[in-house]
């Protein structure tokens, strides 16, 4: 089930009455609330839908809202525990590349082991928070996809790239493992 609220301005104040039920949902695959006016002190919904252990959430989007620094890392706590979560989209949510933020997206991608698709685009992420999410993906090969704002240096983007290009193979031989066993019978 697929639940998409985008461009209703509904704000934290809406999202805490609408966080109850969905802390307890265990049916919904996608919740898309893109451009809702959610700023940091919804957050903490966001965080209360993620951390349901019964959750079967796979794709998360919060694109366009009002998140800042501290909603983004409270919001990364959840999903670094979110059981099922395959993909964050956190496009546009005027966070920056301070330490802690740096920090929560650390912690989530050793953290949790099946998201593989992050979204920072359009943040103030420059080069340095670049090349620290890139050194990030060196062990936390899990993670196919990460999208970055495009105003980096071109050596910076390179090397992102190639990281990601690398993680992409891991991912892509450890589909085939097991594909040889001959079946006993």
């Amino acid at each position: 089930m697929h639940l998409k609220l985008d461009h209703n301005t509904f704000g934290s104040t809406g999202l805490k009455f609408l966080a109850e039920g969905l802390s307890r949902n265990c049916y919904i695959t996608l919740i898309s609330m893109n451009y809702c006016n959610i700023d940091e002190t919804g957050a903490r919904s966001c965080f209360e839908i993620l951390i349901n252990s019964k959750s079967l959430l796979e794709d998360f989007s919060l694109n366009g809202n009002h998140l800042g620094n501290k909603g983004v890392i409270e919001v990364l706590r959840g999903t670094s525990v979110a059981k099922n979560l395959k993909k964050i989209y956190l496009s546009d949510n005027q966070f920056n590349e301070d330490d802690e933020v740096l920090d929560a997206i650390e912690n989530c991608m050793k953290k949790n082991l099946n998201l593989g698709r992050y979204d920072f685009n359009h943040n103030f992420i420059t080069d340095v928070g670049v090349e620290r999410i890139a050194a990030i993906l060196e062990y936390a090969n899990h993670v196919y996809d990460v999208e970055v704002p495009i105003k980096i240096s071109k050596e910076v983007y390179d090397n992102f790239e190639e990281k990601k290009k690398q993680n992409n193979k891991s991912k892509k031989g450890k589909k085939g493992k097991g594909k040889g066993k001959k079946k006993k019978g």
